[in-house]
């Protein structure tokens, strides 16, 4: 395998270089005003004491001017190398710069209402292409949207006001006293921006320090590394003298594991340890002997102080390494010593020769002195500040420990918001706490390439200017090829191939590293690949997509795997014609497979490419075409996003009047709707569907439609219509069955919408053995048919009082939902499983569980029987006594009966009855049990009908109590409901 360097060299950027930067835009306030008032010269004067100002502050923070216009000033951060603190570095700037323009007086005479020079300034980051300036344009050329919007936070603040955006600060932001956090509409941006007024600096020196003023994210995991300071500290206290070091990657989590352990150690109640902190700083107040100054000052007034305390503070800085030794040696003498100093990578050679001579002459006295430091890889330095001591290096966070920090940070929102913030923060926590914020201030999931705020990804870019420039440029060819990249790919591109030094080089600093598949490469954290990919100017990505399209093409491989691969990557590089192509057949081998999520992401990839290419008949039936095998896809997880485009298919196909392309556009667009619950409009659709089908006599399309009516009127609870449609079907499909897949399914879920409507009406037994021949061809495999039929199961296993039955199912419905991705039936899963729950051992996380599956379905905009849910959670809410939550969901219930969903209607009924009859309102108790009766006899329902006799009982409504728990009993015995049978016993 080769070890030749690099050898891709895109075409060179003529538009200039693609940075990420942190813009600060200031001016002077009122300036128009003064120049009325003040002469030319004076003003002049008072122009040219800014400029030094401006010239003297920026540079000192580690900007740089990018353009004085008159008395404003656009200011850079981040160029010609990215850092990290680029929003504190300008923030800082901003906070120097207005102190400094209030202490300016400007000369000449001046009204006597003068308040005093002061600036408004506006900071923002973001990606921005760089080109060199001249004297028209000043020294850079700043072209993007974030220039744009710094001016524009300038324009927004008043006098002596700094305005600093979110995604400028993130984290940083808790180094400075800030108003709190407001949303600003800015001219020219569609969105809202979120924002902080800067008042000053806050008493905050660490970045720990900053993240405890936010709130701490909760700790998770990292049980051996504990254990191992643990018994570090148990040597200490032995008398040894040694080193640790614990070592990772920004984010990683050291600083938290060290201020953990720190916290143990200083509870020690049987020997005392002496603690002292420092950290090491990459801007402002650094100094040599940073860390250890800070421990001198807090050893300020100690009682009982050495003779050596005295000399350290006193010591010429000549010496003062010296005096510092001593006295912690002479401490060490007294009581056993643990010295911290965090973020040893930006520690200064004296601070490291000090500590190198600590460890040495605590050893050769056979001292008690523990030195613990924390540091980042250092690309330059293989071995660290730190290479004599003993390492624990710390990895990542696993998967369940991400899993559980996720859980903890966004507990209400859905399972694959959860697993798409693992899937980009890579077990970092802190990328994995940014982005739960991120997801949790959008009220929706990460959208894809999504790389959280500026601040976090100039953390990213930081770590990437580091680099040798070999393994940088590697970092960006391997983000263009994506979060997984095949070896050979990479070696075709650079010449690198897996055992390639800088290859190598990178896995070691938490880049890049091997993935379970052999023969590939992983991103250890999708938010780096994001980062690197947004960073890498336009020409020498599309030249990059183009190549790798070619190799991919030349290279051949799995079909499906193939034209997904093709298709972005020409997407990419704006080869609409080919992606189109390659997305379309994508989302049909994937629809084949039932891969229902990645065939709708296809389909959706096609749509978007063939909006570029141009209009004619020929497009717009191939746009309806895609669209309606969009439908096909999303049956098991459908938005309303995906509804929209059906809508959008259905206008074309009107316009361009083929009865069949109506017919079945229709079809989709009832099917869809159904799916979302939409069951009075879905039947609109459906019927113009079967009149359009009988105009074009398309045989196939009315074949279908049967069990697609069948299950809309069976939706709508109208079982005398819906049960010979469904039958109807069931014979049609039977026939077709074995000739597709798609049959299969279609006679599948005719089946269980038969069996649900059996059971419904009471015939548990008939019900059971349908369902039963429904799950056969498709048990245990893992389809999104499964799912739903398994989810059906678990509701008339409720309905009979089966809890754990009930309970095994709907874990069924759950699990399978989560694997192919259908929110619907992982949703509804969960919420039968936590009624179950509920009822058979009134377990008090059911309700929250099935709030947090309500809230998953809203931004899809419901779903089908979506009264079930708000019936449940209705029921248990009434039994607490939770009489303003459980009204609203009674409301809710009720409200989806607009729409012909009326399967949770009578437990709505009988929980506002529980309501009534708890303050002592039999009437209304009376109204609504009377209501619940008329919701069951509407579906022809036995066992709702025993179910509210029972409660009628249990209320004890007038003199028919007993009677009703009669009738209940009998009913419970002859129907097989179980555990309402046992339920009435106990009365």
């Amino acid at each position: 395998m080769t070890e030749s360097p690099v050898s891709f060299a895109a075409s060179p950027n003529a538009a200039g270089q693609r940075r990420l930067l942190t813009l600060l835009f200031v001016d002077l306030s009122g300036s128009t005003a003064m120049a009325e008032w003040m002469e030319a010269e004076h003003y002049a004067a008072m122009l040219a004491g800014l400029r030094e100002l401006y010239e003297r502050i920026v540079p000192h923070h580690g900007g740089a001017i990018a353009r004085i216009q008159g008395d404003g000033m656009l200011a850079v951060f981040g160029y010609p190398e990215t850092r990290e603190d680029d929003g504190r570095r300008a923030t800082e700037a901003a906070l120097e710069l207005h102190a400094a323009v209030r202490g300016l007086l400007p000369p000449g005479p001046r009204p006597a209402d003068f308040a005093g020079l002061t600036l408004h300034s506006g900071i923002h980051a973001g990606i921005v292409l760089v080109n060199e300036g001249d004297q028209m344009r000043g020294r850079f050329e700043l072209l993007g949207n974030a220039p744009n919007i710094a001016a524009r936070l300038s324009e927004a603040a008043k006098a002596d006001e700094i305005i600093a955006s979110e995604e400028s600060l993130g984290l940083q932001s808790q180094f400075f006293e800030t108003g709190p956090r407001f949303s600003l509409q800015l001219r020219g941006r569609a969105t809202p921006l979120a924002a902080y007024r800067v008042h000053g600096r806050a008493a905050v020196g660490r970045r720990f320090e900053a993240s405890v003023r936010r709130g701490l994210a909760p700790f998770v995991g990292r049980c051996g590394e504990l254990a191992a300071l643990d018994r570090a500290l148990g040597r200490l206290l032995a008398g040894h003298t040694l080193w640790l070091s614990i070592r990772a990657g920004a984010g990683v989590g050291k600083t938290r594991l060290t201020e953990e352990f720190l916290r143990h150690a200083a509870d020690q109640a049987d020997q005392p340890v002496q603690i002292h902190r420092g950290y090491c700083e990459s801007y402002l107040s650094a100094e040599p002997l940073q860390p250890f100054l800070q421990m001198l000052r807090a050893l300020d007034g100690l009682h009982d102080a050495p003779p050596e305390l005295f000399a350290a503070q006193q010591s010429a800085p000549a010496q003062r390494a010296d005096a510092l030794l001593a006295l912690l040696l002479a401490l060490a003498r007294r009581t056993p010593q643990l010295v911290c100093i965090d973020d040893l990578q930006w520690a200064d050679d004296a601070s490291l020769r000090l500590l190198h001579r600590l460890r040495s002459s605590a050893q050769a006295q056979g001292l008690p002195l523990l030195l613990l430091t924390a540091s980042r890889p250092q690309p330059s330095l293989p071995g660290g500040h730190d290479g004599d001591a003993e390492l624990i290096e710390l990895p990542p966070l696993t998967e369940t420990e991400a899993a559980r920090a996720v859980q903890q940070l966004l507990p209400q929102h859905d399972p694959f918001i959860a697993s798409e913030v693992q899937r980009h923060a890579g077990g970092n926590p802190l990328f994995i706490e940014e982005l739960c914020h991120a997801a949790a201030d959008a009220g929706g999931g990460l959208g894809e390439g999504q790389s959280s705020s500026a601040w976090l990804a100039a953390l990213v870019e930081s770590r990437v200017g580091r680099l040798p420039a070999e393994q940088a440029q590697l970092v960006r060819v391997a983000a263009v090829i994506g979060n997984v990249i095949p070896v050979w790919l990479l070696e075709a591109l650079t010449g690198c191939g897996e055992r390639h030094p800088a290859v190598l080089a990178l896995a070691t600093q938490d880049f890049i590293f091997p993935d379970q598949r052999p023969g590939h490469l992983r991103f250890k954290h999708g938010i780096t690949r994001d980062v690197v990919y947004e960073a890498t100017g336009l020409h020498e990505r599309q030249a990059l997509h183009r190549r790798i399209s070619f190799e991919l093409a030349s290279h051949g491989g799995p079909d499906g795997q193939l034209h997904e691969q093709l298709a972005y990557h020409d997407a990419a590089a704006n080869d609409w014609p080919a992606a189109a192509h390659h997305a379309e057949s994508a989302g049909d081998q994937a629809l084949a497979a039932s891969a229902l999520d990645r065939a709708k992401k296809q389909f959706r990839a096609a749509l978007a490419a063939l909006e570029f290419l141009p209009d004619g008949v020929d497009r717009r039936r191939r746009w309806v075409h895609i669209a309606q095998r969009l439908g096909m896809a999303c049956v098991f997880d459908a938005s309303q996003d995906d509804l929209r485009v059906l809508k959008h298919a259905a206008s074309l196909a009107q316009a361009d009047g083929d009865p069949g392309l109506i017919a079945r556009t229709e079809y989709w667009l009832a099917y869809v709707g159904f799916a979302l619950g939409e069951t009075k409009d879905s039947l609109g659709h459906a019927q113009a569907a079967v009149q359009t089908a009988q105009l074009c006599n398309d045989r196939a399309l009315l074949a279908q439609l049967p069990g697609t009516v069948g299950q809309l009127k069976a939706a709508a609870a109208a079982y005398n219509e819906a049960l010979p449609l469904l039958d109807l079907a069931i014979h049609l499909q039977r026939d077709r069955a074995s000739k597709s897949s798609a049959n299969r399914i279609g006679l599948a879920y005719s089946l269980c919408c038969r069996a649900y409507v059996l059971a419904d009406q009471g015939h548990f037994s008939d019900a059971h053995e349908i369902f039963a021949e429904a799950l056969a061809p498709f048990d245990g495999r893992g389809h999104a048919v499964e799912a739903s039929i398994q989810g059906w199961r678990a509701a008339v296993l409720l309905w009979q009082g089966r809890w754990a039955e009930a309970r095994e199912a709907a874990a069924v419905a759950h699990r399978v939902g989560a694997q192919v991705r259908s929110m619907f039936t992982c949703a509804m899963g969960q919420a039968a499983g936590a009624y179950g729950a509920w009822m058979q051992t009134g377990d008090p996380a059911a309700r929250q569980h099935i709030v947090d599956a309500i809230a998953w379905l809203a931004p899809r905009g419901g779903g089908l029987y979506s009264s079930f849910n708000h019936g449940w959670l209705a029921d248990i809410l009434a039994t607490q006594g939770d009489a303003g939550a459980a009204r609203h969901q009674v409301a809710l219930a009720l409200k989806r009966g607009r729409q012909h969903d009326w399967i949770g209607g009578a437990m709505a009924y009988r929980a506002a009855a529980r309501l009534a009859a708890r303050v002592g309102d039999t009437d209304r108790a009376k109204r609504y049990l009377g209501l619940a009766r008329g919701a069951g006899e509407q579906r022809n329902s036995a066992h709702e009908a025993a179910v509210t006799a029972l409660v009628e009982a249990e209320l004890r409504l007038g003199d028919r109590w007993q009677a009703s728990l009669d009738l209940a009993r009998a009913e419970f015995a002859r129907l097989g409901m179980t555990g309402f049978l046992e339920r009435a016993r106990s009365l």
